[in-house]
């Protein structure tokens, strides 16, 4: 009998970084409650969904069906991708629009209760060389095309990422309290500051504004944050 895997330490929050140059569709996705999940092709990384196959599934004779079915269930699934921390400085240069945009918290737990059935998560693992899928696992093309979509570089640990599978487009859930905090960054024009604080304020969620002290990050309410 294998040894089984469990997952002990789950965090309590994932964190989503966000540009605003599309304001209101980042808006609407708080006010409505939902999460895009896009097709692996979108993401920022060229080498998403590269995978390499075993010797003995090249030599089987199903092994362009395999490959076919795989590809179909990439291209089917929606990801979401979430970070374990908001305050890594290269996720808010890469990924919020140079310290302009905001990092969502979201509550974990919550998010999970609230989601439609079916949905999953994963951690991503990063490696120096891309996955293998072998001979005995053929016929799970959902699970490989998964376990495929889990996998990066391993020069992008720094993103601590989580990834959603879902259908691909607007995943709703049933509850304002899968947002539990939204963090504002330094470099956030007055105008737009205005706005999400007033729509934040509207739905009762918290916020905190980034401000930059030399090396220093922290996060502060909005009355002891100075924005330009």
């Amino acid at each position: 009998m294998a040894a089984e895997i469990e997952t002990y330490v789950i965090p309590r929050y994932l964190y989503r970084y966000r540009s605003l140059k599309e304001f209101d569709r980042e808006m609407q996705s708080i006010e409505t409650d939902y999460l895009y999940c896009a097709n692996y092709r979108a993401m920022n990384d060229p080498m998403e969904g590269h995978y390499s196959t075993s010797k003995l599934l090249q030599k089987s004779a199903d092994a362009g069906e395999v490959r076919d079915a795989i590809f179909s269930e990439k291209m089917a699934i929606g990801i979401c991708s979430f970070s374990e921390v908001f305050d890594n400085e290269l996720m808010w240069a890469h990924y919020a629009n140079q310290f302009r945009g905001i990092c969502v918290a979201y509550d974990f737990f919550n998010l999970r209760k609230y989601l439609p059935f079916g949905i999953t998560f994963s951690r991503v693992y990063y490696n120096e060389e891309v996955p293998k899928v072998g001979h005995s696992k053929r016929r799970n093309s959902d699970r490989i095309a998964k376990m495929i979509l889990s996998y990066k570089k391993h020069q992008w640990p720094y993103e601590r990422e989580w990834r959603m599978f879902a259908n691909i487009g607007e995943v709703y859930y049933q509850s304002q309290k899968c947002v539990a905090r939204v963090y504002i960054g330094a470099r956030i024009e007055r105008t737009r500051l205005n706005q999400i604080t007033s729509r934040l304020s509207a739905l009762k969620i918290p916020y905190r504004i980034q401000k930059l002290a030399g090396y220093h990050m922290s996060f502060h309410r909005a009355a002891n944050a100075k924005v330009p």
